[in-house]
């Protein structure tokens, strides 16, 4: 078995790859676990490469820029981020959520779902769902009206003041259940008041008997890109206890989102 500090077996010929390069990338690894500071002897002890060797990894690393000498210790920069950047900023934003998505849907139990504003309708770009027989019925490119979903009323809610009321102003709003919130007057307090706490929580306007509970994901600008929500059958629950048991890992996985998305 591989140790994690090992690049898995392949099956290219020896003579096909660069030892130069193997070592270069066993090199970063070694500061990637933790190490501080290293030397030219620490180096060679631990990649098991003559001294010389050693000395002429770290002054290439270091005329790239990805490491510092100071007398006879070297050090990494942070321009060795550069490299898993130029990976993450060639990914779009389903890509980069959807171990996000996974991770919480594990967590919870529950279906995990990102979803951006298209129009009057929310529409789902990224969907994980736990093993479970009850489920909403709603895979990605599903659209759903904004004001009855908590993804949309999250988005809806990160509108700048034009246009929400633009929207306000031509939304067509129905009673999809008893429960939907359909005036317009009482939408525009219900955005305002999901402005004001950071998240919403919305329950039986979509689908009577289920629930959901999502929180605005923001770009580095601090413009609302996408809503991070999860969606239930609701049974005896109420949305203190959506808020209580689920808020805290949701806003968790948005800010981990957003960090990745201010280092694309």
């Amino acid at each position: 078995m591989n140790s994690p500090e090992t690049p898995p077996a392949n099956p290219q010929k020896k003579e096909e790859l660069l030892d130069s390069l193997t070592n270069g990338l066993a090199l970063l690894r070694l500061f990637a676990s933790g190490a501080g500071s290293l030397t030219m002897q620490d180096v060679a002890e631990q990649l098991d490469v003559t001294r010389a060797a050693a000395r002429r990894l770290l002054l290439t690393l270091q005329h790239n820029g990805y490491v510092a000498q100071d007398g006879r210790d070297f050090s990494i920069t942070p321009r060795v981020m550069d490299l898993g950047y130029a990976y993450f900023a060639s990914m779009n934003l389903p890509q980069l959520a959807a171990p996000y998505l996974k991770a919480l849907s594990e967590q919870t139990g529950e279906t995990c779902s990102l979803g951006v504003l298209d129009g009057e309708s929310v529409a789902l770009v990224a969907r994980e769902e736990p093993p479970q027989i009850l489920r909403v019925d709603m895979g990605v490119g599903r659209r759903m009206p904004a004001y009855a979903h908590s993804l949309g009323r999250v988005l809806l809610a990160g509108l700048d003041d034009k246009a929400l009321e633009a929207y306000l102003a031509t939304a067509q709003l129905r009673k999809l259940t008893p429960f939907t919130v359909s005036s317009r007057t009482a939408l525009a307090r219900t955005l305002k008041q999901v402005r004001s706490d950071g998240y919403c929580t919305l329950i039986s306007e979509l689908v009577d008997g289920f629930a959901g509970i999502s929180v605005p994901v923001r770009a580095e600008s601090g413009k609302v890109v996408a809503g991070l929500g999860l969606s239930m059958v609701l049974g005896s629950r109420d949305a203190a206890h959506l808020a209580q048991h689920y808020l805290p890992a949701l806003k968790h996985a948005a800010g981990e989102l957003e960090a990745l998305l201010r280092r694309r």
